[in-house]
C-alpha cells in the first residue's frame, strides 16, 4: 500500500491571529494556503501514513460520510504530491 510523508523542505504554519493555515517550501519559496482539514492531514504526515490511516484519523475528528472523506482525501493527496508538498512510496 502507498505511504505518504510530508516533504522535509515543507514547513506548516497556523496563523492563530487570523485562523489561516499555510504550507511553505523552504527550498523553492512556494507557499500554499490550506484549509483546516488540509493542515490536519499534512500535520499528521510528519510520520508516514497510508490512505486508510489518514481516512481513519479524519473520521475520528469529523462526522462525515466515509466515501466523501476517501474521495476528497485522495484528491488532496494527489494535488499535494503534484505540488511537491508530500512524497509517496509503495510499501
Amino acid at each position: 500500500m502507498k505511504k505518504f510523508l510530508l516533504n522535509k523542505q515543507v514547513r506548516l504554519k497556523h496563523d492563530d491571529a487570523n485562523d489561516k493555515f499555510y504550507a511553505f517550501c523552504v527550498e523553492t519559496g512556494d507557499h500554499f494556503t490550506l484549509n483546516k482539514t488540509g493542515y490536519f492531514i499534512l500535520n499528521h504526515l510528519k510520520e508516514e501514513k497510508n490512505l486508510n490511516e489518514i481516512v481513519t484519523l479524519l473520521l475520528e475528528e469529523m462526522i462525515v460520510d466515509k466515501q466523501a472523506v476517501l474521495t476528497d482525501t485522495i484528491h488532496f493527496l494527489e494535488l499535494s504530491e503534484k505540488n511537491g508538498i508530500i512524497a509517496s512510496k509503495n510499501s
